[in-house]
Formats: structure tokens, sequence, C-alpha cells
């Protein structure tokens, strides 16, 4: 069973993990990624964990994203 926020976490350490060379794509994705963060920071304080659910889903696609694009070439 899953913890609500585990996709958050690693999408929070993806965002601190550099590529190199910084592919394109990578601004638009840390973009996102530190804006859902941010919504989870916000709910996790409001104790909306309904909200921390969504997020975490959000994060579990980001997470998916960057993994396939940067395994592709």
């Amino acid at each position: 069973m899953e913890s609500i926020g585990e996709h958050i976490v690693e999408m929070q350490q993806l965002i601190n993990t550099p590529l190199s060379p910084p592919p394109s794509w990578i601004r638009k994705w840390q973009t996102e990624a530190e804006h859902i963060l941010a919504m989870a920071h916000f709910a996790k304080d409001k104790h909306d964990i309904e909200k921390l659910r969504v997020l975490d889903e959000e994060a579990k696609k980001l997470v998916e994203a960057r993994k396939a694009k940067a395994e592709s070439p």
C-alpha cells in the first residue's frame, strides 16, 4: 500500500536532480513540479488529505513523464 505523498517526495528529489546536459523540456517539467510541490505544502498545512491525494497522483504522472523522457533518445 502506498502512503499519501510518496510520489510528491520522489518528485521533489527529481526536482533537485540535475540532468546534464539539460534537455529542452526540463524547464517546463520543473515549473509544473514546483507548482505541485507548493500546492502540496499548502494542502499539508491545511490538513487537506483529499487534496494531497490528488496532488500525489499528479506528482506520480510527472515522475513517470520525466523518467520516460529521460530514457528516450
